[in-house]
C-alpha cells in the first residue's frame, strides 16, 4: 500500500501552484481523516506510513501512537525520490514536454485563432494546468495543424485519414474537442452555426459545397463566359465551381438578395434585375469568398436584400451576412408588418433563446431593433416558411417586397 500513500502525497503536491516544481525546497504536511484511510483501509495506511518513515521519506505526527495518526510531515526535497516509486512521472516533465509541443506547434501554424488557442494553453501550463483535452493531445495537435494548411474543402473523413491515418477516427475522437475550441477562438464561427457549418469554416466538409442562385449572373470559367440566367429555374455552383468561377464586371444588376431557407428559395420567381441567392443559413468560406467576389462586381447603385426567419437564428444570419459579405445589406420581409401578417403560425421561443435575444447588441444591425424588440415582446418566432402560406394553403410562388 506504499504506492497508494505516496500517490496521495503527489496528488496534494500538484494541486500546488509551485510545490511540484523542479527544484522546489520545503516542508509540507496534511492531516489525515478518516476519507484518506477508507481510501486503502487505516490499517493499511498506518502501516505504510510506517514503512515510508523508516525509509525517511516521511514523519508521522500521532494522534494516538500505532493507533491514529494526526499529521503526516514530508519533504519537497524528497519528491523524485517519492514519483520514482510510486511509477508516477513528475509533474514538471510532463509540463515542460506540454510546453515544448505547444511552442513547436505555435511556431508552425499561421491561422490566428489557432494561435490565441494556444497561447491560452500556455497560460494554463505555466499555472500548473494541463487542459483537459491534452489526454489526446498529440492527435489534437495533428488535427489543428491539418486544419491550418487546408486552403480548399475536405471531405471529413478524407481529412481524418489524411491527419490521423483512420477515416472514422476525428469524428469518433477529436470532432467534439475541435468544435469547442473553434467556438471560442475562430473570428468566423458565429453562435447559431451547428457543427457542419462549423466544420464548414474550417475546410472540413461531410458534403460537398453547393451554392443555389438564379438571376441574370454572368461567370467566366477557365477563361469561357457562362451566363447563369439562361437557368431560369436556377444553378447550383459545387465546391470546384466555387474555387474556379469569377463574377464578370459591369453587370446591370439591381439587386441581390440571399433567401436563408430552401422552400423559400425555390418558390421566388426569377428576376431579370436581380440575382437570388440560397444562404442555407451561414455561407462556409469559399461561398463567401465568390459572394465577395461578386460585390465587388458589382455598380455601386445594386442594393443587397436578405430575407430569412424572423427570430434570433434569423438576426444572428442577417448580421453574419452583413459583417462578412454585404456591408450595406438591407432586410426584407424581416419587419413588423411581415410578422403579424403571419403571426398565427408564429412559435413560442426557448426560455434560454429568449434570454439570448434580449440580451444581443444591435449596434451594427439597426435596422432590426424594432423586429427584436416585436420579438422579445411577443416571446415568439416566425419561420420563412410561414410566408408560403395564404389562408392556410401553400403559394406557389412567394412576393418579394425588397423596397
Amino acid at each position: 500500500m506504499k504506492k497508494e500513500l505516496l500517490k496521495m502525497i503527489i496528488e496534494k503536491t500538484e494541486k500546488s501552484a509551485s510545490d511540484w516544481k523542479k527544484g522546489a525546497e520545503g516542508n509540507r504536511s496534511f492531516l489525515v481523516h478518516q476519507e484518506l484511510y477508507d481510501q486503502i483501509g487505516k490499517t493499511e495506511f498506518i502501516n505504510a506510513a510506517r514503512e515510508l518513515e523508516c525509509q525517511g521519506l516521511l514523519k508521522i505526527e500521532w494522534e494516538a501512537v500505532g493507533v491514529d495518526i494526526r499529521r503526516i510531515r514530508y519533504s519537497l526535497k524528497d519528491l523524485a525520490l517519492i514519483y520514482e516509486m510510486s511509477g508516477i512521472r513528475p509533474k514538471f516533465q510532463v509540463m515542460e514536454e506540454n510546453m515544448a509541443a505547444v511552442e513547436n506547434l505555435l511556431h508552425s501554424v499561421k491561422g490566428l485563432w489557432i494561435k490565441d488557442y494556444l497561447r491560452d494553453c500556455m497560460k494554463r501550463l505555466e499555472q500548473g494546468k494541463i487542459p483537459s483535452e491534452f489526454s489526446k493531445r498529440e492527435e489534437l495537435f495533428r488535427c489543428l495543424k491539418g486544419i491550418d494548411g487546408l486552403k480548399e474543402p475536405l471531405y471529413k473523413r478524407v481529412f481524418s485519414k489524411y491527419c490521423l491515418g483512420d477515416s472514422k477516427l476525428f469524428e469518433k475522437k477529436l470532432e467534439s474537442t475541435v468544435l469547442s475550441i473553434a467556438r471560442k477562438y475562430h473570428t468566423d464561427i458565429e453562435e447559431g452555426m451547428d457543427h457542419t457549418q462549423v466544420l464548414s469554416q474550417l475546410f472540413i466538409e461531410e458534403y460537398s459545397q453547393e451554392l443555389a442562385l438564379k438571376g441574370p449572373l454572368r461567370i467566366s470559367v477557365d477563361g469561357q463566359e457562362i451566363n447563369l440566367g439562361q437557368f431560369r429555374y436556377g444553378a447550383v455552383l459545387n465546391s470546384q465551381m466555387l474555387v474556379h468561377a469569377k463574377p464578370q464586371s459591369g453587370q446591370n444588376i439591381k439587386r441581390i438578395l440571399t433567401i436563408e431557407n430552401k422552400a423559400n428559395y425555390m418558390a421566388a420567381p426569377y428576376d431579370e434585375e436581380a440575382v437570388i441567392i440560397y444562404s442555407h443559413g451561414f455561407f462556409t468560406p469559399k461561398e463567401r469568398e465568390f459572394l465577395i467576389n461578386l460585390r465587388e462586381s458589382l455598380c455601386a447603385e445594386t442594393e443587397c436584400f436578405h430575407s430569412g426567419d424572423l427570430d434570433y437564428g434569423g438576426i444572428l444570419i442577417y448580421r453574419y451576412i452583413k459583417q462578412k459579405i454585404f456591408p450595406d445589406l438591407m432586410p426584407c420581409q424581416m419587419d413588423e408588418e411581415i410578422y403579424h401578417k403571419y403571426e398565427k403560425y408564429a412559435v413560442e421561443m426557448e426560455p434560454e433563446t429568449l434570454k439570448k435575444l434580449k440580451k444581443l447588441r444591435m449596434d451594427e444591425i439597426p435596422e432590426l431593433m424594432e423586429m427584436k424588440e416585436l420579438l422579445v415582446r411577443e416571446g415568439k418566432g416566425l419561420e420563412q416558411e410561414s410566408f408560403l402560406l395564404a389562408s392556410g394553403e401553400p403559394q406557389e410562388n412567394a412576393e418579394l417586397r425588397c423596397r
